[in-house]
C-alpha cells in the first residue's frame, strides 16, 4: 500500500526543504542577505568564474529565464557582475564581485555547517553511499 510518508520523493522534498531553510537561516544569522539559490550560483562561480548565464542555468538545473532574473537580482545586490563576452557581444559573462570573493570562505563555512547538521549521527560510509544513490536517482530520471 502506498503511503506518502514512505515515498522517496516526499522524503527527498522534505529533506531538501529543511536543508534550504537551515542554510537560509544561517546566512541570515550571520547577516548575509543571500539565499540558497544565490549560493548555488556563487558556488558555481567559485568553481569557475566568468561563466555564461546559459552554462550557469545548466549547472544549476534551472531554466534560463529564472536564472536570468536571479542573476539580475544578484547584480543589483552587488554579489556578481555581468560583463560582455570578449568576442560575442550578445552574450554576458557572469563574474564574482570583489565582495563575494572576499566572503567565499565565510559562505562556504555556512554551507559546510548545514551539511554537518544534516549528516549528524550518520556513518560517513553510509552518507557517501547515500550521495551515490542520489546521483543514480538523478541519472535515472534525467
Amino acid at each position: 500500500m502506498y503511503r506518502l510518508d514512505d515515498s522517496i520523493g516526499y522524503k527527498l522534498f522534505q529533506s531538501s526543504r529543511l536543508m534550504t531553510n537551515r542554510l537560509n537561516q544561517y546566512f541570515r544569522l550571520k547577516g548575509y542577505l543571500i539565499t540558497h539559490e544565490q549560493w548555488q550560483v556563487l558556488s558555481r562561480l567559485f568553481e569557475k568564474d566568468g561563466q555564461t548565464q546559459q552554462s550557469l542555468a545548466v549547472l544549476n538545473e534551472r531554466d534560463e529565464a529564472s536564472l536570468s532574473r536571479l542573476v539580475a537580482n544578484m547584480e543589483r545586490s552587488g554579489l556578481i557582475e555581468r560583463r560582455p563576452h570578449p568576442t560575442d557581444k550578445r552574450i554576458n559573462l557572469v563574474f564574482l564581485s570583489d565582495e563575494s570573493k572576499r566572503l567565499k570562505e565565510e559562505y562556504t563555512e555556512i554551507a559546510e555547517q548545514t551539511i554537518e547538521d544534516a549528516s549528524f549521527g550518520i556513518d560517513p560510509d553510509a552518507f557517501a553511499e547515500c550521495l551515490r544513490t542520489l546521483d543514480q536517482i538523478r541519472r535515472n530520471l534525467s
